[in-house]
Order: C-alpha cells, then sequence, then structure tokens
C-alpha cells in the first residue's frame, strides 16, 4: 500500500480545490447575479443555520476517521483500519439521518420563532445533505488516513459539478417560471409568496444534490477501486488481539469527532452570529440615520434595506473571503494523517518537520493573498459582480477588511488541524470560543455604525480570527518542541514579501487606464503583484535549500 507524501496529499488536495471553487464561483458568482441582494439574504440565512447543524454532525468525521485510521495504520493493523470504516459508516450514518431528521422537524418553528418564514423552502431543502454529508466523511476520512488523497479529491469534484448544474438550472427554471414555482409551494404547503424565495430554495436543493452525488461516487469507488490493503497486510494482524470491537471504536472516534464538532459548531457560531444580530443591527443603523442609507442604497425601502446589506454582504464580500481558507485549509488535510503517525510513533523529528512545513506552506499562499484581496477588494467585486454595481460598491470596503482576516484564518485553520493531529481537540475549542466573544461584541458594537455598517461585521471577523490565530501558534510550538524564532522568522519575512505584493498591485491598478476594462486591469495587478513577490521572498532568503527540502520532503 503506498502513501503519498504530505507535499503531494496537499497538491492534490489543493489542485481539486482549485477546480472545485472555480466550478462554485462559477456558481455563486451568477447565482449572486440572478438573486441579488434580496435573494442572497434568503439563502444565505438558510445556508448559514444549516451549517450550524452540519458542524455538529458532520464536520469531526473526515478529522476523526483520519485520525484513527493512520495510528492503527502506522501501527501495522490493517485488519483494525477495516473495522474502523465499517463501525463508522454504520454509527455515522444513523446519525446523519436523525439530524436530518431533527432538521426537517425543527425548520418551521425556529423560521416562525425568528420571522424568516421566507426561508423555510430553503432549509426544508438542504436537509438531507446532512446524512449524505456524514457518509461521505467516513469515506474521506478513511482515504485520507491511508494518505490516499485521490478518493476525497475526486468525490469534490463530483459534487462541485453535480451543484453547479443542478442549482443553477433550478433556480433559472424557478426564475423563468415564477408562477409555476409559487404554485408547487403552495401544493407543497410552504410559505413562499415572492419569487426570490423560491429561486434561493431551488439554488438550496441543487446543494442537496450535489452531496447525494459525492456519496454515490465514494460508494461506487470503494466497492471497484479497494482501499489498497492487500490479503497478506490483513493476515499478518488477524488473529492477535488487535482487532477492537465496535463499541470501542466507535468510542475512540467520539473522542476525536466530538471536540472538534464542538469547535466547528463553534467556528460556525461566528455565521450565525451575523445571522442573528446583522439584520437587526442595520436595522437600527437605518433608523439612526436614513439620509445616509438612502446616498449609499439609493432605490431600496428602508423595510427591505437590512435583508439587502446582509445578502450583499455574505453573497459577495463572504463568499470572495472563503476562497483561499478553501485552499490552504488542503494542508491542514494532508498533515493530519502524516502528524498522527508521527505521534503515534513518538518521532519527535517528524513532528517538528510536519509542524514546520505546514505552517510555512500556509502562509507562503494565505500572507500574498489577503493582502492582494485587500487592496484590489473593489476591483475583484466588479469584476465578478458586474450585473450587481450597487451591491459591489456597497461590499467593497467589507471585503477590504475581511482580505486581512484571510490570512489569520488560514494560519488557525491549519494549526487547528494540527492541534487534532497532536491529539489535543479541546484546545481549538477553547481558542475559538474567545474568538466569538469578540466577534458578537463587535458585531453589537460596529455594524450599528452607519458608516461601517457590514463593513462593522467584516471587522469584528478580523479581530475574532486575530484573537484565534497567535495564540493557537504559539500553542502548537510549545506543543510539538518547534523552534519558535524559526517558524515566527519565516511568517514576518513572509508578511513583508506579501506588502511589497500588495504594493506592485496596488501602483499597476493605479496606474492602468480605465479604458483597458476591470478583467484586463485586474489580471495585469495581480500579475505585477506575484512578480513583487517573488523577487521580495528570494532577496529576503526564504526560498533557501533548507526550506524547499523541508516543503518537498
Amino acid at each position: 500500500m503506498k502513501k503519498q507524501s504530505f507535499l503531494k496529499s496537499s497538491a492534490i488536495l489543493i489542485l481539486s480545490a482549485v477546480v472545485t471553487k472555480l466550478m462554485g464561483a462559477v456558481f455563486r458568482i451568477p447565482l449572486a447575479n440572478m438573486l441579488g441582494g434580496e435573494g442572497m439574504g434568503y439563502f444565505s440565512a438558510a445556508y448559514g443555520i444549516f451549517m450550524t447543524v452540519y458542524a455538529v454532525s458532520v464536520t469531526g468525521l473526515p478529522a476523526a476517521v483520519a485520525k484513527l485510521t493512520a495510528e492503527n495504520s502506522a501501527l501495522g493493523r490493517f485488519a483494525n483500519v477495516r473495522r474502523v470504516k465499517t463501525s463508522a459508516l454504520l454509527f455515522f450514518s444513523a446519525t446523519g439521518l436523525a439530524f436530518t431528521l431533527l432538521m426537517l422537524a425543527a425548520a418551521y418553528p425556529f423560521c416562525a420563532l425568528t420571522g424568516g418564514v421566507k426561508t423555510l423552502p430553503s432549509l426544508l431543502a438542504i436537509a438531507p445533505s446532512i446524512f449524505f454529508g456524514c457518509v461521505t466523511s467516513v469515506y474521506r476520512g478513511y482515504y485520507e488516513g491511508l494518505r490516499n488523497m485521490v478518493p476525497t479529491a475526486l468525490s469534490q469534484v463530483a459534487e462541485g459539478l453535480a451543484k453547479l448544474a443542478a442549482g443553477l438550472a433550478l433556480c433559472l427554471w424557478v426564475l423563468k417560471n415564477p408562477e409555476k414555482a409559487l404554485e408547487l409551494c403552495a401544493a407543497l404547503k410552504l410559505p413562499s409568496d415572492s419569487a426570490l424565495s423560491a429561486a434561493a430554495a431551488a439554488a438550496v436543493l441543487g446543494i442537496t444534490v450535489s452531496t447525494a452525488a459525492g456519496t454515490l461516487f465514494l460508494v461506487l469507488r470503494d466497492r471497484l477501486g479497494g482501499d489498497g490493503i492487500t490479503p497478506e497486510q490483513l493476515s499478518s494482524t488477524c488473529g492477535h488481539g488487535c482487532t477492537d470491537n465496535s463499541r470501542s471504536i466507535i468510542a475512540a472516534l467520539l473522542k476525536t469527532a466530538v471536540p472538534i464538532a464542538i469547535g466547528a459548531l463553534v467556528t460556525n457560531l461566528t455565521s450565525l452570529i451575523d445571522l442573528v444580530t446583522i439584520n437587526s443591527s442595520l436595522a437600527r443603523a437605518v433608523y439612526a440615520d436614513p439620509e445616509y442609507f438612502s446616498k449609499i442604497a439609493p432605490g431600496i425601502a428602508p423595510e427591505k434595506l437590512p435583508n439587502f446589506l446582509f445578502g450583499s454582504f455574505t453573497g459577495l464580500a463572504v463568499t470572495v473571503f472563503n476562497l483561499i481558507p478553501s485552499f490552504t485549509n488542503m494542508f491542514g488535510k494532508g498533515i493530519l494523517p502524516n502528524l498522527s503517525e508521527a505521534f503515534a510513533a513518538n518521532d519527535k523529528t517528524k513532528i517538528r518537520e510536519c509542524t514546520e512545513k505546514s505552517l510555512l506552506a500556509t502562509a507562503l499562499i494565505a500572507f500574498p493573498a489577503g493582502v492582494g484581496i485587500s487592496v484590489l477588494s473593489g476591483r475583484i467585486l466588479k469584476v465578478l459582480f458586474p450585473l450587481k454595481p450597487l451591491e459591489t460598491s456597497l461590499c467593497t470596503l467589507s471585503l477590504a477588511v475581511l482580505g486581512a482576516g484571510v490570512v489569520f484564518l488560514c494560519i488557525s485553520s491549519t494549526a487547528f488541524a494540527a492541534l487534532q493531529a497532536a491529539g489535543r481537540p479541546d484546545l481549538p475549542v477553547k481558542l475559538m470560543l474567545m474568538g466569538v466573544a469578540v466577534k458578537l461584541m463587535g458585531n453589537l458594537l460596529l455594524v450599528r455604525i452607519p458608516e461601517l455598517n457590514t463593513a462593522g461585521a467584516a471587522a469584528s471577523t478580523l479581530l475574532c480570527y486575530m484573537v484565534i490565530c497567535i495564540p493557537s501558534v504559539n500553542i502548537l510550538i510549545k506543543l510539538t518542541n518547534s523552534d519558535k524564532n524559526r517558524i515566527y522568522g519565516f511568517l514576518c519575512k513572509i508578511c513583508y514579501s506579501s506588502l511589497f505584493c500588495g504594493a506592485g498591485a496596488l501602483v499597476a491598478e493605479k496606474m492602468l487606464p480605465e479604458t483597458l476594462g476591470n478583467i484586463t486591469v485586474l489580471f495585469i495587478s495581480i500579475i505585477a503583484g506575484v512578480i513583487f513577490y517573488i523577487i521580495s521572498t528570494f532577496l529576503l532568503g526564504i526560498f533557501t535549500k533548507s526550506t524547499l527540502k523541508l516543503l518537498i520532503s
């Protein structure tokens, strides 16, 4: 059974992430252009509620299964490796079904309580994704634990294709046939008196179709392709008392999965906090200074402004903000089985190397990308959402602030994955609770300031991840006995190079004539920033023989 190295594992996952995020962009960008601020408000509200439930039921599974699989594989307990998969599939399929039924039952009372009844069709449409997500996560975690990232990568591509095709097609059909869609909602007794709320539900249904497609792919892949464990490896471990029973395996999985799930729940509380606090805080801001909002959002009725601003923020700015972390998260996935094996074998040298290379690889992407998003925020939004000039203008400042948050989110996510591999999944939970408290206070204080509005939510997000990132890196360095000066030396140099990158991109954008068009100006500005970044990294000595050897090994 051939295992993939950290760099190869991460490269496979990043390649799949690039492909799926491109498809995701092709999905979300036309969707935002079709639904606008109001429709994206319904979509984002349903998605935010769903992700909170999804975090509890699904998020910890891949890491837990991968960690236990990697540990047993490192010890040569291949019969136990197989038992991990079968036990996890039985238990967590039932868990996923239970959470799906719970969400279906609780959807209407929740929407009635919060006043967002138009969100109900979207919530019902997305609920089955929890079941499919549980099954998919077990398979992905199993193969990641065997250090084979190909099944995860291909299933992500399958999901992306299904979401793109089904989500846009269903949404477009509703917008072209609003009477039929509303008749269907009435027949199903769903409270939808708006074509936009029905179209948002149709787009959300595409997500459910995509999760089903990913599950089907992995089931077929497992049946037809196998896991690479040979009969000799199985026979060498059978009959020697090294195959655990299902109860002990589930207990071990829950020991890892539950803290990660709680951490993911806390993480998703930031989105839930936005959902609960932004609209009410924006309503206060609009009431306090209606003249200011009539200037920045002409033609939008005051009672619709909070949902419009919230939908614009989540549908445009947050969509761009989440792009880079979705790539760098692959370093965390890639390092988890390697680091788990190193801890299982008590290989201190490998533990330090895994820690350093994961943080270095993440920083090399996160720093320049975050700075680039900040300095080019307006141009990026104009290129991605050309049909929504009002929403774009309202989100430019928000995205500029979120760009800085990209750096801290990416690095803390990688640090969290490493802490989980080190057997301390409780630490990310504690750190996230600190960040969530900052996020909540920031939203309540800043969003209600008219001149800030959604930029206040972006600022509180930045502060949240700053509070999380710095202690998480310090704890990881201490836990793995890594060289603190070496790691922070790398991070500082990469930060300096990224500032040069941002300066180069900004100067290029300001110097280029607008007659070239937004796409051309953005492309040239990015190229200029990349050139400045590459030159500065070599001048500052970031890429040396030792660092290249560390990344490649």
